[in-house]
């Protein structure tokens, strides 16, 4: 009973700390940060003060939300402080929506709040004096940015703007190298009171793929206006075989997009006759394929269950088709089968790509829960043994699975060997058994209690970059039973494992999602 209730409070707990993030959510993967030659070597980060018992925010209105400021962390107790102007004042964070701050060329853009309460887009290079409003997207108003994207140097953003059209959210990119900005699109129109219309924001080389849901249109840009063109859309109800939109999906996904050798791969239903999920690959003049398995000679539908990843130049995906629930794996060119032996296929949770290879969390009835892993890291990618808790505990309920420079962070219900409960808490794999293990009981102030580990870069759509060091560190935030959810950070050991900073004093949580 003691495990039941647990894992009930843990669902209730993850629950009220979640908001309706996009893509990208860091559930299955996501968040952390990506190591790079020359990387910051800070991150950037907004916390509350004063939040009080605030934990849903997708509950609480927006007027009763505790007010933001941006902090930076180096990683350490110390290198943790709020950013100040020399009147030692905060630079308040006006998130909207998912996405509001990105990293690009060492600097940090976010939705910031001037003395007006508009939010517009900000810059900052981790110090006060180096923190500026850097455009007014909506003059009479909120431009509100957010799913903010880098590529091809320059910043793209969801928007609202005024244009010939009237107030809606557009498409709009940044140039550093010029401090100009320009809204891409013009007839999206998006609602400025919603997430939605421009999202799905997937750079690749050259540009950037995006999804005007209502319409179902999908776009390409390389960052001009005369370079931002419709490429492909919803085929709705054409029943002519011989009309151009034939050849697109009845209904386009606008979840789980990747960018994948200058092209985009994305998930459809072809039409009403077909209720099966596809997978397609579309570039950037709009020419698209079906991907599918050849088989003997025979070609194979296939009817996409799981989400789409990346692992190591190569793409996963969980499928079924006349011969079977399978993990498959996608070159750019073919598709092999890599689960032709297993006969239980118990592939029925998110994939998650790493540098590791590909992890799936896996539940079978009568067997303890695991983790299995496509290893692709030496030659061709193959199942690995079966990944368990190893030393003195066990593991189920994985979440939040993010890669730190060589090592995979996740939350996890956790019992010793002896059944005691000690909640949900961090764990990590090197990809071996003997190296995936309880990290640390972060909240330990009862039997059960849970600290919920969450990836502490949520607000990013892309990974910040960071250099060698930092990359080696998982920053998250977590619930140690006396301070509320705060920033932490672990460096794989219990005792590098630490508060970073108690923001909001007391019970209070500073870090909310």
């Amino acid at each position: 009973m003691m495990k039941q209730v647990s894992k009930l409070a843990g669902a209730i707990g993850i629950a009220t700390m979640m908001t309706a993030c996009g893509g990208g959510s860091s559930s299955s993967g996501g968040g952390g940060t990506s190591v790079a030659p020359g990387g910051n070597g800070f991150v950037v980060f907004p916390a509350a003060e004063s939040a009080g018992a605030i934990a849903l925010r997708a509950a609480t209105p927006r007027a009763a939300l505790p007010v933001e400021y941006l902090y930076r962390t180096n990683g350490t107790p110390a290198g943790t402080t709020k950013i100040v102007d020399d009147s030692n004042n905060g630079f308040e964070v006006g998130r909207f929506g998912s996405g509001y701050m990105a990293e690009l060329d060492g600097k940090i853009y976010f939705a910031g709040k001037d003395s007006s309460g508009d939010v517009e887009l900000w810059a900052t290079d981790g110090s006060g004096a180096g923190t500026e409003r850097v455009a007014d997207i909506y003059a009479n108003g909120s431009g509100q940015p957010h799913n903010m994207v880098p590529a091809t140097g320059k910043l793209f953003m969801n928007a609202v703007v005024d244009d010939a059209t009237g107030v809606g959210r557009e498409l709009v990119v940044f140039d550093p190298a010029s401090n100009a900005l320009q809204a891409l699109t013009s007839t999206i129109d998006g609602n400025p009171g919603s997430n939605n219309a421009p999202e799905s924001l997937t750079p690749v080389d050259g540009g950037l793929f995006f999804f005007d849901q209502d319409a179902g249109d999908v776009y390409f840009t390389d960052g001009t206006a005369a370079g931002t063109v419709k490429i492909a859309t919803n085929n709705g109800t054409i029943t002519d075989p011989a009309s151009p939109l034939a050849k697109y999906p009845q209904l386009i996904s606008d979840d789980d997009w990747l960018g994948y050798n200058g092209k985009l791969l994305f998930t459809g239903r072809f039409n009403a006759a077909d209720a099966e999920t596809r997978l397609y690959e579309l570039d950037k003049n709009g020419n698209i394929e079906e991907i599918s398995l050849v088989d003997g000679g025979n070609t194979v539908r296939l009817n996409i269950t799981e989400n789409v990843v990346a692992s190591n130049g190569k793409v996963y995906f969980v499928a079924n088709s006349s011969v079977g629930l399978h993990i498959f794996e996608y070159d750019g060119t073919t598709v092999t089968n890599l689960t032709t032996s297993e006969a239980s296929r118990p592939y029925q949770e998110r994939l998650v790509g790493t540098s590791l290879g590909v992890f799936m969390y896996v539940e079978m009835t009568g067997l303890p829960p695991y983790l299995l892993r496509v290893d692709n890291t030496n030659g061709p990618a193959g199942v690995t043994g079966a990944l368990r808790g190893s030393g003195d505990y066990s593991f189920a309920d994985v979440e939040y699975m993010v890669e730190a420079n060589g090592t995979v962070f996740f939350s996890a219900y956790t019992e010793d060997a002896g059944g005691s409960d000690f909640g949900i808490e961090l764990w990590k794999t090197d990809g071996t058994q003997q190296g995936t293990e309880l990290v640390k009981d972060i909240n330990d102030t009862m039997a059960g209690a849970n600290s919920l580990p969450q990836p502490l870069t949520f607000m990013y759509q892309v990974p910040p970059t960071v250099n060698q060091g930092l990359g080696s560190k998982y920053l998250f935030m977590a619930n140690n039973g006396s301070e509320g959810f705060e920033p932490w950070v672990s460096d794989g050991s219990e005792a590098g494992t630490v508060l970073l900073k108690d923001i909001s004093a007391g019970s209070g949580s500073s870090v909310i999602d």
